[in-house]
């Protein structure tokens, strides 16, 4: 879609995104009032106040995050991830301009610190300024903000991680680069042994190439790649999924009680919740490559430690 063309949100009217499922499917946001709205160097950038849901970040047209269900999202990309890790000590986050991810990340005790690479500096300013419960923990001094294009940065890492973190919009425009073959390998080569890493794979209702096409990428580059998803209702479907791929942690094992009871109070996340992310319908696990599918159908029959059965 042409910028042009891109919906733009306006004081007291319906917004509609630009419908998925060949112009079937889309969401519809009830606008208050827009706080802010602004064209930067890679897209167009609106935050509007929308009654119950609270401020909403659009970017291109696309609803990115929205302070109603904002939890959803960001507990489960980073805490699934980060309590599948032994004892993550230094994190990068590629994309996350919101702030929301990066405040996750800091809550884990024994974190060292944390690089994120955003590509859009007006991203983060407008956050600082219009969704501060998302972004207070860019101060914290544990926190290294990069500005510039997340493939140039991994591919170029001179860190290695614990944990890598893909908090991106949809795959297109700025993100276009962060949902290919290149870029998963240069996310392997950034982890140390026995990392872990997390990335957006979209919903598996309305994305189902993506997902065949990650996933088999991921898994010959992985020792285990897995599929989960989080309740998300302003992401079109209601559905968000991410891949969660590592380098010798067991992804579909339980998270230990004490290290949750660390993170502090959580609006979404519960240990139940992490393990069901995993448990899937038949439409997401027809998309998994064969092994893949059969581990996650089977998530419940391998015992409290959630190792595979021998």
């Amino acid at each position: 879609m042409k910028p042009s063309q891109l919906p733009r949100p306006c004081d007291g009217q319906v917004f509609l995104e630009p419908p998925e499922l060949n112009g079937a499917l889309g969401l519809a946001l009830g606008v208050e009032k827009v706080l802010h709205q602004v064209k930067t160097p890679f897209q167009e950038l609106a935050v509007v106040q929308a009654g119950p849901l609270g401020r909403v970040l659009i970017l291109d047209g696309v609803i990115q995050t929205a302070e109603f269900d904002e939890a959803g999202y960001h507990e489960m990309l980073v805490h699934v991830p980060l309590l599948t890790h032994l004892a993550p000590q230094r994190v990068l986050i590629i994309g996350g301009g919101d702030g929301g991810a990066l405040r996750e990340v800091l809550k884990h005790p024994g974190l060292e610190r944390v690089d994120l690479c955003e590509i859009d500096a007006e991203v983060i300013a407008a956050c600082r300024r219009f969704l501060p419960g998302l972004a207070a923990g860019f101060d914290d001094p544990r926190v290294r903000v990069h500005i510039g294009d997340g493939v140039e940065f991994l591919a170029g890492a001179q860190e290695a991680y614990d944990a890598v973190l893909v908090d991106s919009s949809d795959p297109q425009g700025p993100a276009r680069g962060l949902f290919n073959p290149e870029f998963y390998a240069s996310l392997k080569k950034a982890l140390r042994p026995g990392g872990v890493a997390a990335v957006l794979a979209e919903s598996y209702f309305l994305f189902p190439e993506l997902i065949r096409g990650t996933f088999a990428v991921l898994e010959r580059l992985f020792d285990f790649a897995c599929y989960y998803t989080a309740s998300v209702p302003t992401y079109n479907s209601g559905v968000m999924g991410f891949a969660l791929a590592s380098l010798g942690p067991f992804p579909l094992s339980p998270p230990e009680p004490g290290r949750v009871a660390e993170l502090g109070g959580l609006r979404y996340y519960t240990p139940a919740a992490h393990r069901a992310a995993f448990a899937l319908p038949r439409p997401a696990l027809n998309l998994l490559p064969p092994e893949v599918a059969s581990m996650q159908e089977n998530l419940f029959a391998s015992g409290r430690t959630g190792m595979p059965s021998l």
